[in-house]
């Protein structure tokens, strides 16, 4: 073979050789790259399926912590007053100051040092509409005073204290999954079970609304964890079982022609009392002395409202358990009374509230509505418990300035059967209301 020629093959051989060994490295280069892009896709996929699971466990933890305190205030309630009452008969009238008084002055403490807590539905709303989000770092303070507030039986409810409790577990967890989005898509690897948030990394993380690719994902994602947090809720319940207050109730009613005149009247009482109602606790936000040490406006006003158990012991709680049982006894009580109480309860609920037993009114304001409803239906012809009912709805429409809310509640506590004229009188009374020239927001 001619050398040039041989020359020419082994330049030829070797070039080939060079190119293949490039070849064969820069797809091997590319094969590891790929494999490891394919890791971090793996990873990336196995995190979110954890985040997935992290919101579901957490959806049951907060309905059953929810429910849980729900029994706590009942169980704290009938532990200092039912079972102490029942081993004391001869102190039973001079009980409530026993109760009141000290814990109203450590109440006044409370509030002095920690501030207006338990904050109030509304109160709430505000920080999320303003905000975006609800400060769960000062959950405790509501969840102390609400509790305390309950337990020496103030008129109020549970469910101030009981809505920033799970609204502020619901705004952590949205943290914890904001923050561990922001996490994954800066490629740090935290464990969303263990670490603690970081706060500067927190203020760079998406909003809720950008955790979900689209508006019908995120309605469905948050469906699917309010239905598992209920199921939560209703374990507990199931698990240890509490009296009830809402359900479904049955009574016959004698549906008369006389009540379509009778209407007139019991709309324009409900309009009064609930307008008395809303006016009473300005008058009492602004007849409070701020001057007053509020450790004494605490311990004055549980002299207040322990004297007024001596006229009624409706007057103490929230009147939320005895509303189902008290449209019945109320029929066999006299005008006079009915008014009494209706005006001392709506006048003790709102003036506590203002001197720092504070906490929901919602129960308060329909049993003092309820109250004023059948002392109007026993001065008025036609079926009584047609008449109460258009009273109540009215005055709690008027209150709350919710019809559908006002509505479904008055339906869950009275006889199914009156539900048209719920809603009948609700909605009337919202475009009464709207007419009038002042509406409390």
């Amino acid at each position: 073979m001619p050398s040039g020629l041989f020359f020419v093959i082994r330049n030829c051989y070797d070039h080939l050789q060079t190119k293949t060994a490039a070849m064969v490295k820069e797809t091997s280069k590319w094969l590891k790259v790929a494999k490891r892009g394919s890791q971090m896709s793996t990873n990336c996929y196995f995190r979110k399926i954890n985040m997935i699971i992290y919101a579901l466990i957490w959806s049951i933890i907060i309905g059953m912590v929810t429910a849980a305190y729900l029994n706590l205030v009942n169980w704290v309630i009938n532990l200092v007053w039912h079972e102490y009452l029942r081993s004391s008969r001869g102190l039973n009238c001079w009980y409530p100051f026993i109760i009141c008084i000290p814990a109203g002055f450590l109440i006044g403490f409370l509030s002095q040092h920690l501030g207006d807590y338990p904050l109030t539905i509304e109160e709430v709303l505000t920080q999320f509409r303003l905000h975006g989000r609800l400060n769960y770092h000062h959950w405790w303070k509501s969840f102390a005073l609400g509790l305390l507030v309950l337990a020496a039986g103030g008129s109020i409810g549970p469910e101030a204290s009981t809505t920033v409790l799970t609204g502020s577990m619901i705004n952590w967890l949205g943290d914890r999954l904001r923050w561990a989005r922001f996490c994954l898509s800066s490629g740090q690897a935290k464990r969303i079970w263990l670490r603690k948030m970081d706060q500067q990394q927190l203020k760079k993380a998406p909003t809720f609304s950008q955790l979900f690719e689209s508006k019908r994902q995120r309605l469905l994602s948050v469906v699917l964890l309010v239905i598992i947090g209920i199921s939560g809720a209703a374990l507990v319940f199931k698990l240890f079982p509490e009296e009830g207050v809402f359900g479904i109730h049955h009574h016959l009613i004698s549906w008369q022609w006389t009540n379509l005149w009778t209407a007139i009247p019991a709309i324009l009482v409900g309009l009064v009392f609930g307008k008395v109602f809303i006016w009473l606790a300005n008058w009492s936000a602004l007849m409070i002395d701020v001057k007053l040490n509020r450790i004494w406006q605490g311990g004055i006003f549980g002299l207040i409202i322990a004297a007024s158990s001596w006229l009624s012991g409706d007057i103490l709680f929230s009147g939320e358990f005895r509303i189902v049982p008290f449209t019945h006894e109320a029929l066999k009580l006299t005008v006079p009374f009915l008014i009494m109480v209706a005006v001392i309860k709506a006048i003790i609920t709102n003036l506590g509230f203002a001197m720092g037993w504070r906490g929901g009114t919602i129960f308060p304001a329909i049993f003092s509505s309820l109250a004023i409803g059948v002392a109007c239906a026993l001065l008025l012809p036609g079926d009584v418990r047609i008449n109460a009912v258009i009273v109540l709805t009215t005055s709690l429409t008027v209150i709350l300035g919710k019809p559908l809310l006002a509505s479904l509640l008055i339906i869950l506590l009275v006889p199914v059967e009156l539900t048209p004229v719920i809603l009948v009188a609700a909605l009337l009374t919202n475009q009464l209301v709207s007419k009038l020239p002042t509406r409390r927001h």
